[in-house]
């Protein structure tokens, strides 16, 4: 444990901690949610989809301002705030039973998510050196994957049993989380000349503010067509698998497994094997495994070749994503670190709110298989100008 402590610090090691506990009962739910929404509201397919989406809508709109409140009263302060907000949301899914109530308590979940991502991310790079960041992002993510790994199967067993526990249980742990942030968790110090930079900036226009961060607005929006992926996976494929496979629930249960301990497996080893590429080769590598991978997915109706395909999207995503937040964090600079990360995390919040809606009105007149091969496409395209905007970039860094 102190070797840990000496490598990573106290607060990156709660953050850990807080993952995990969250990691698990977050896979407990997240495979079944849409199955438990469609059958308690008893409405079709774009109702539920119109909920899903409540929760990113907020986000879009809250990460606006998340990423300068993290930056002017500290990551602790913001931490705390968010998990009491997603300790309330899962609690209250347990009593809802109407689709307003479910839109509500998924906004406030939402509320939560987008003030916690950038305050997590900055406070790991504030207490993590530059040379270990991409490793500590891909520490953080194997641990999420270890809670997938175990979540799901105890999520079969509890929707089969009583669906509603599950919210109990993630509330619990987001207690948890939020009782170990405040009595073990530092506050991250800022000097006076950050907190007069921030001052100065609020006075700057909103065109300004546009160009000023005009790079990594740039890296976001090039990264809608990876997200807008992982929104189809979390929404409409799971919909699709429904027409693949007949006891298409223990497939998901075993492909969301597998992918958890794929992830587990694979993440440190590929960001370790990938530090010595530059960043635009780890892009070019992980577009492509992303584009190929949803040609699999669209065609994948044997457990053999899903997990084939499960094995090349998550090497993508063990590349890409850690080596993404490392490069993000070197263009922040250090006062608005946590500004960067929320402007950065946006792409999610933008197609987890269009991606299930527009993705499940082509899925209804065209299919899953159209629907995943648009996907290819889309992610090809972005890989291009992702390649080339981030080539741009990080020859201004090595200038200046």
């Amino acid at each position: 444990m102190n070797r840990l402590k000496q490598r990573y610090g106290s607060p990156v090691l709660i953050c850990f901690f807080g993952e995990f506990l969250t990691g698990i009962t977050g896979a407990m739910l997240a495979p079944f949610l849409l199955f438990y929404l469609y059958d308690v509201l008893g409405t079709g397919i774009l109702p539920v989809m119109l909920v899903i989406g409540a929760r990113p809508l907020t986000e879009v709109a809250v990460t606006l301002v998340a990423g300068g409140l993290t930056d002017r009263i500290g990551r602790r302060k913001v931490i705390l705030t968010a998990l009491a907000f997603q300790t309330v949301s899962a609690a209250g899914f347990m009593m809802a039973d109407h689709i307003w109530l479910f839109a509500l308590f998924y906004v406030l979940n939402g509320i939560g998510g987008a003030l916690y991502i950038p305050a997590q991310r900055a406070q790991i790079t504030d207490s993590t050196e530059s040379g270990r960041r991409s490793e500590a992002f891909a520490v953080l993510h194997a641990i999420e994957g270890l809670g997938a790994a175990v979540g799901p199967a105890a999520g079969l067993a509890v929707y089969s049993y009583q669906p509603s526990l599950m919210f109990g249980f993630q509330a619990c742990a987001f207690f948890l989380y939020w009782l170990a942030v405040y009595f073990k968790m530092p506050e991250v110090w800022r000097s006076k000349r950050q907190k007069e930079i921030l001052e100065r900036e609020k006075l700057l226009s909103a065109k300004k503010v546009f160009f000023q961060h005009r790079p990594v607005l740039s890296l976001m929006f090039l990264s809608v067509p990876v997200s807008l992926f992982y929104a189809q996976l979390e929404s409409n494929y799971r919909l699709y698998l429904e027409t693949l496979f007949e006891d298409f629930l223990f497939i998901l249960t075993v492909y969301t497994v597998c992918r958890a301990l794929l992830s587990i497996t694979m993440q440190i080893p590929l960001v370790k094997w990938t530090e010595g590429l530059n960043i635009q080769t780890v892009v070019s590598i992980s577009y492509v495994c992303y584009a190929v991978a949803a040609i699999g997915f669209a065609f994948s109706s044997s457990i053999f070749w899903l997990l084939s395909t499960a094995v090349l999207f998550t090497a993508a995503e063990s590349m890409l994503l850690n080596h993404m937040q490392t490069f993000v964090s070197r263009l922040a600079p250090d006062h608005m670190r946590g500004r960067y990360f929320a402007f950065f995390g946006l792409h999610w919040d933008i197609s987890r709110t269009i991606g299930p809606f527009l993705g499940g009105m082509m899925f209804i007149k065209f299919g899953g298989a159209a629907l995943f091969l648009a996907i290819a496409g889309i992610v090809a395209a972005g890989g291009i100008a992702q390649y080339r905007t981030v080539l741009t970039l990080s020859s201004r860094l090595r200038k200046n």
